[in-house]
């Protein structure tokens, strides 16, 4: 493979100097264990801003990683110039079926190296892994590599998905379990899926309520409005607003964020974001029950959500996207509307977060889209209202 020596010379470079940073800036524990021996796949949860290098600092043995095309679209050339040259990761679109990404893979897995991919995607939105698709049992058996999994403990609390600061506390991360490809074989895709899921899930609040530790930092609640995008109070969407360690809507409810990951306010209902999220999931799908049967003027159903001054741009490869347009965002049961462009959801293939709150998505013609704004908003929404949609 070209470069495969240099890579594994600079991999070493990048651990040596990226061990002592995981362990002073965000409080890394490295619990020493052996990298792979033989060519592996490793699947990580996903669930903080800085896995890449927790993984890297913890097997030592070079390895490349599966990551979002955004990566190589930094507007310094010399940026893009390093990370394709040093790292040379795999570009995958997280918003269709990337067979080009796919072929990559298997690729290098036959030349003798190893990769990781973290197979949900985007990172955990609460702090619970996130559904895996049985694609990715499919593609480790089809590489007929070593399959590693590995668990990430405490990156979501010390660099949750809507955190405008890091915070330092407690991170562990090691393997879980290590099969051959003879035990793979064996399996049915749905039992490996199964493996994976069992030995890669994470609950930050469950794992919490155990542990007790504090992550400090500061403004520990800015953007929390990311993912708690439902008030429990009055039941409106995107009202919540934050800053410092603090976040309020304008009905009267008004709470903090502690450096324990709870919640405290006098009208608050939940201590915790896990608990936030299971109401605003269920509240989500009535509020969506509920539009359904409330037509617009323009003969479909009234918007579920909305937002203003959001910017659509058209992605044309890895390097380059293309400005679209600007203007409010919307979605009902049918339309997805966006700086006067209008997509039929039936036309869209998925929602992603890229990340905290771009928005990404691609359509069926293979066209890929991301929508930028100007101010906090929540991306996640939209995605979850997608996915409730367009369920069976």
């Amino acid at each position: 493979m070209k470069f495969y020596l240099w890579h594994r010379f600079a991999y070493r470079i990048i651990v040596a100097v990226l061990t002592p940073l995981t362990r002073i800036v965000l409080g890394y524990h490295r619990v020493k264990h052996r990298g792979p021996d033989v060519p592996s796949i490793i699947i990580a949860n996903h669930n903080g801003e800085f896995d890449a290098a927790l993984v890297a600092v913890g097997f030592r043995k070079h390895m490349y990683f599966v990551s979002s095309e955004h990566v190589l679209r930094q507007k310094s050339r010399l940026a893009v110039f390093s990370i394709k040259y040093i790292a040379n990761p795999i570009p995958i679109n997280k918003t269709f079926a990337d067979i080009v990404s796919i072929k990559e893979i298997l690729k290098r897995v036959k030349a003798g190296a190893s990769v990781c991919i973290f197979a949900e995607g985007d990172r955990a939105s609460y702090g619970t892994t996130e559904p895996i698709p049985l694609s990715t049992a499919k593609l480790i058996k089809s590489s007929k590599a070593q399959l590693i999994t590995y668990r990430i403990v405490g990156g979501y609390l010390s660099t949750p998905l809507w955190g405008k600061n890091k915070r330092k506390g407690r991170i562990t991360a090691e393997p879980v379990g290590i099969y051959s490809a003879a035990e793979l074989k064996a399996k049915t895709n749905e039992q490996v899926l199964e493996i994976i899921e069992r030995d890669i899930y994470e609950n930050a609040t469950e794992r919490q309520n155990q542990e007790h530790i504090l992550y400090k930092g500061e403004d520990l609640a800015e953007h929390i409005e990311l993912v708690l995008y439902i008030c429990p109070e009055c039941k409106r969407v995107g009202t919540i607003k934050s800053s410092g360690d603090r976040f309020w809507c304008s009905c009267g409810l008004d709470a903090v964020y502690t450096e324990s990951g709870e919640f405290f306010g006098d009208k608050l209902k939940f201590k915790t974001i896990d608990e936030w999220a299971r109401w605003q999931i269920k509240e989500l799908a009535d509020i969506i029950e509920k539009t359904a049967d409330v037509h617009g003027t323009d003969g479909g159903t009234d918007p579920i959500c909305s937002d203003e001054e959001q910017s659509l741009y058209i992605i044309d490869s890895a390097k380059k996207i293309d400005f679209a347009g600007k203007g409010a965002m919307y979605i009902d049961h049918n339309v997805f509307h966006c700086a006067g462009s209008s997509f039929k959801l039936s036309d869209i293939t998925r929602f992603s977060v890229s990340g905290s709150m771009t928005l990404m998505f691609s359509t069926k013609d293979g066209t890929s889209y991301e929508v930028h704004s100007p101010h906090p908003r929540s991306a996640l929404k939209y995605k979850e209202i997608f996915g409730m949609l367009n369920k069976g």
